[in-house]
């Protein structure tokens, strides 16, 4: 039996998406891999590399540019839609397709100003509905509140100016997809991911929330929501990254798991690193920067983000390390997640960590 509150969802909209986030993005997967330690055996799959680089050669010039628009790596723009997916019950692109085609101008702009930085954790959650009103509000908001790449926020304000054209190029942009690439893919996604779809199940229903805390870098206090849930979808095309998704104002956290995500994770038998592993991690540049900054009180992704010069998306992946091995810890209030120090168990760790690597110290 799974934990209270998780679900799992096996839309094709999942890896719809994350096929176009691949195609736009395979360079940085592929960097992902590079980091991976060679004692893990991992490499990228051969058929979708394969796939991206036949792909991109048949991309006219105006649906490259509207891919690098809308699946950016630093903005998210079009993933939003994943926040949708389980509550609306989209399980195929054309259904994905109808209900963007019904959102409003206004939720459409709220949706692009909550993608990638996720729904306004430094502040309320109506301040991007408020920052919808007028051009000033906008520019200010996205001036302040978006740790992201001046270019990108450009086309953010673009976007938003004009959420009807918007709509209208992003569409455009599936729809041609879908027909032209998508439909004609030369292997099925959801067979792909139906072992390791299994394989996951069984670690939650085997570790229960422990397993949730551990898979998404966690805590205990903030894994599983005590209200609303976790859904849980497995991508094939984002093999070794987690994309996380929320809607706060219902509780409810996406996570969207490549299907070979938990191959290069420890599995939770101890959130302890090892001697080596932890003084790996803090002797991590960024790493550094961010526990001294967390050091001076709580924070969110976004506000560490603008004081490290970050962006969210890198903020958050540095920040899932840490989490997994205990060295910060999160919790929630209200909409806002915070991340704070865990001092005392560093403080501990460093020791048992010199202690395991150099022996108890003789006595006298």
């Amino acid at each position: 039996m799974l934990p209270e509150g998780v679900n799992f969802c096996d839309s094709r909209n999942y890896d719809f998406l994350s096929s176009l986030f691949r195609l736009q993005n395979n360079e940085l997967i592929v960097e992902r891999f590079n980091r991976l330690p060679a004692s893990l055996g991992i490499a990228p799959n051969e058929r979708i590399l394969k796939w991206v680089e036949k792909t991109r050669k048949t991309l006219p010039e105006g649906i490259r540019e509207k891919l690098e628009i809308f699946f950016d790596r630093e903005s998210f723009f079009a993933l939003f839609l994943t926040n949708h997916i389980a509550t609306k019950k989209l399980m195929e692109p054309e259904s994905l397709l109808s209900y963007l085609s019904t959102m409003s101008d206004r939720d459409l702009i709220v949706n692009f100003l909550c993608s990638g930085h996720g729904f306004s954790e430094e502040a309320d959650l109506l301040k991007p509905i408020s920052a919808s009103n007028n051009e000033r509000e906008l520019i200010e908001y996205i001036s302040k509140n978006m740790a992201m790449p001046t270019k990108q926020k450009a086309d953010l304000l673009k976007l938003c100016n004009d959420p009807s054209a918007a709509r209208k190029e992003l569409i455009h942009l599936l729809l041609w997809y879908n027909e032209r690439i998508y439909g004609e893919l030369p292997f099925d996604p959801v067979h792909e991911v139906e072992e390791q779809r299994s394989k996951l199940y069984g670690l939650f229903e085997k570790y229960g929330k422990n397993y949730v805390q551990w898979l998404t870098g966690s805590s205990a206090r903030s894994g599983v929501p005590a209200t609303g849930s976790i859904t849980i979808a497995v991508s094939f095309f984002y093999e070794i990254i987690l994309l996380k998704g929320s809607i706060p104002y219902r509780r409810e956290n996406i996570y969207i798991v490549g299907y070979r995500y938990p191959d290069r994770i420890t599995p939770p038998v101890d959130r302890m690193a090892s001697g080596v592993d932890l003084f790996t991690i803090l002797a991590n540049d960024v790493n550094l920067r961010i526990l001294k900054r967390l050091s001076q009180g709580p924070m969110g992704v976004t506000e560490i983000a603008l004081s490290t010069r970050l962006t969210n998306v890198e903020v958050t992946d540095y920040l899932s390390v840490l989490m997994r091995y205990g060295v910060i810890e999160d919790r929630v209030e209200g909409d806002r997640r915070l991340f704070n120090l865990n001092k005392g168990f560093l403080v501990k760790a460093v020791g048992d960590s010199v202690r395991e690597i150099f022996g108890e110290p003789a006595d006298g």
